[in-house]
């Protein structure tokens, strides 16, 4: 008996509008990658899509609506659950396409001029689940993008013994109540722990203190067994 999984079918949705172009467009891609190609017309655009295929690349002519009009498009295809990637081609240098590169899911970004062979490698590369996006605003958005990494340990550092137990345990929902009792302290003493910490790491709230502790939970935990040990 063949034991093989079965292939995983995909799919191209191509959002634009209905022309000769697009026509020998649909053809050549079908041709050169075998993947089913289905042309909807901008004229169709709709918030939900009922997808037949296990993995779906939507690919948006940017000539063929206005940027607002594309960014609708993106926004809805981007809060679908399915296996969606999205691409936009045709696009003209320093067009507002260009910014969508910052989205979750636009994995791929074709110039005016792109060759229908490039555009099929592209397609190709990113049902492989790989990026094909225009080097320099890669480089661009990186620049924009990038930032020193949080010193978490240098927060670790001036939080004591007893306040570094505090937030653990707050971060694990327990109230100022819960805390005194499982450190067998009072309730002011945990009130004056608690505002002295929230001091130190730079917040003001239980929800920022445990958003804090979530991140750098674990740079506490290793300093405190350093301590230990120590």
């Amino acid at each position: 008996m063949d034991q093989r999984s079965p292939a995983i079918e995909r799919r191209i949705l191509l959002f634009g509008q209905t022309n000769l172009e697009n026509s020998i467009l649909i053809g050549n891609v079908h041709q050169n990658t075998g993947i089913e190609c289905q042309l909807i017309d901008v004229r169709h655009w709709r918030a939900e899509w009922e997808f037949e295929a296990d993995r779906v690349i939507a690919l948006i002519d940017s000539g063929s609506a206005a940027p607002e009009r594309i960014r609708e498009l993106v926004d809805c295809l981007h809060d679908l659950q399915a296996d969606v990637g999205i691409a936009v081609f045709n696009v003209a240098k320093r067009h507002p396409s260009e910014q969508l590169i910052s989205w979750p899911k636009l994995n791929g970004l074709f110039y005016i001029g792109t060759t229908h062979s490039q555009l099929c490698r592209g397609i190709e590369s990113l049902f492989l689940g790989e990026l094909w996006l225009p080097r320099h605003l890669m480089a661009a958005f990186l620049e924009r993008t990038r930032e020193r990494p949080k010193n978490a340990t240098g927060f670790a550092g001036i939080l004591t013994r007893r306040e570094k137990q505090i937030l653990r345990l707050t971060a694990t929902g327990a109230t100022n109540a819960e805390v005194a009792d499982e450190l067998n302290v009072s309730m002011h003493t945990v009130k004056t722990h608690v505002y002295n910490l929230f001091r130190k790491i730079g917040v003001t709230n239980r929800i920022q203190a445990v958003n804090w502790a979530k991140e750098n939970m674990h740079e506490l935990h290793d300093k405190e067994e350093a301590e230990a040990t120590g």
